[in-house]
């Protein structure tokens, strides 16, 4: 057997195995241990985080679109969004620095309620500017 065959025979085994394993550690119905907490309120955040800037990029070609007529008033619409945007990020980061204050800023604990809590106000953020009309 050539070194292909045997690399390929050790390696088959061990992609299937992470491949599984990624799969059983996302598993965010079944959670059956803590790491799994941590990981799945990682990957709920970056998911929400991910729909939120589409539902922002998609009023900003809304307000382009309903301002084409008059750019200019377009324009300061866009900086009153954009100006919206910038002070509820500094309102999310500093409420969600409140819900974990109680945890080790070191421990997975602390990160977990971080990331739940800006999953949270993220889904409000993202409701209230996919209902936002221009």
């Amino acid at each position: 057997m050539n070194i292909t065959k045997k690399a390929l025979i050790f390696l088959l085994p061990a992609t299937l195995w992470s491949i599984a394993g990624g799969a059983y550690a996302l598993d965010c119905e079944n959670i059956i241990a803590s790491t799994q907490i941590d990981t799945c309120a990682k990957s709920k955040k970056e998911s929400t985080d991910k729909t939120l800037n589409e539902i922002y990029k998609k009023l900003i070609i809304r307000i382009k679109e309903q301002y084409a007529p008059d750019p200019e008033m377009g324009e300061r619409y866009l900086s009153k969004l954009r100006n919206s945007q910038r002070a509820w990020i500094t309102l999310r980061d500093a409420n969600c620095e409140l819900e974990s204050f109680l945890a080790d800023p070191s421990s997975p604990a602390h990160e977990t309620l971080t990331n739940n809590c800006i999953t949270k106000m993220s889904r409000e953020r993202s409701a209230y500017l996919d209902q936002t009309q221009p």
